[in-house]
């Protein structure tokens, strides 16, 4: 009769860890992709009438016919909400990050914001004067953070040791651009990202880092749409980067 082989139990449990973190970086690769988009926050006035375009670099948009972006001079960057923050489940909350989500949402929109009227004063075609009273000739933006998901900083110490960085985490936001003169919405969207992933980034041992990375683009994104021209397309968030941090 063929003699039983003996495995140790250190044996065991290594090969368990190991299988685990496979099964963790499969999941990782699928990452990549680009994240689903989040449930209808209650920010958007109007939710059912936003769609899918390829043209455009959120998840879903809806612009009034007609809307013209060249006839403003002026532009209002609002203060981002916060109140409609989506509820998180249990691994959303497995973080052990500092601070709840209402706290974290609350740092990164006075970030949100400053990046996107940086975008607006910064730009090469400085077509719109940035100010702090809407008027007639005002395009008021209006912004919600909706979802804040930090990176698991413990899980991706453990995957660095064998297959890499295991989570970037996600944030999700609304918008809204309104007319100046008439208080009329021209424009609603609604976008969610995970971090961009890569061989190796430091941003994937800080909470909150790719989160900040991501309202960058979306400050870039914002004014682009803006800029384009009727018909006009604007790229989305790579879910790849080569920057390290």
């Amino acid at each position: 009769m063929a003699k039983a082989s003996y495995r140790s139990p250190v044996a065991s449990f290594t090969s368990a860890i190991l299988s685990a973190l496979s099964l963790l970086s499969l999941s990782a690769a699928a990452i990549g992709c680009k994240a689903s988009a989040a449930p209808d926050a209650g920010f958007i006035t109007n939710p059912e009438v936003l769609r899918e375009d390829d043209k455009m670099p959120f998840d879903a948009v809806w612009f009034k016919e007609g809307a013209d972006f060249n006839k403003y001079k002026t532009v209002y960057v609002a203060p981002i909400d916060t109140s409609h923050l989506l509820k998180q489940d249990w691994w959303d909350k497995a973080n052990i990050a500092p601070g709840d989500q209402e706290s974290q949402a609350k740092e990164l929109a006075d970030y949100f914001q400053k990046q996107v009227e940086q975008q607006f004063t910064d730009d090469d075609e400085n077509r719109y004067q940035l100010v702090t009273t809407p008027g007639d000739d005002t395009l008021i933006v209006e912004l919600a953070i909706v979802e804040v998901v930090p990176t698991k900083v413990w899980l991706n110490v453990i995957g660095y040791i064998a297959a890499g960085a295991l989570d970037q985490g996600t944030t999700a936001f609304e918008g809204r651009f309104r007319d100046g003169k008439t208080k009329e919405v021209i424009a609603e969207f609604k976008d969610r990202e995970y971090g961009q992933m890569d061989v190796v980034s430091l941003a994937d041992f800080e909470w909150c880092r790719h989160s900040r990375h991501t309202v960058e683009v979306w400050g870039d994104d914002l004014e682009e749409v803006c800029y384009a021209p009727p018909g006009g397309s604007v790229s989305g968030m790579s879910t790849v980067t080569l920057r390290p941090w």
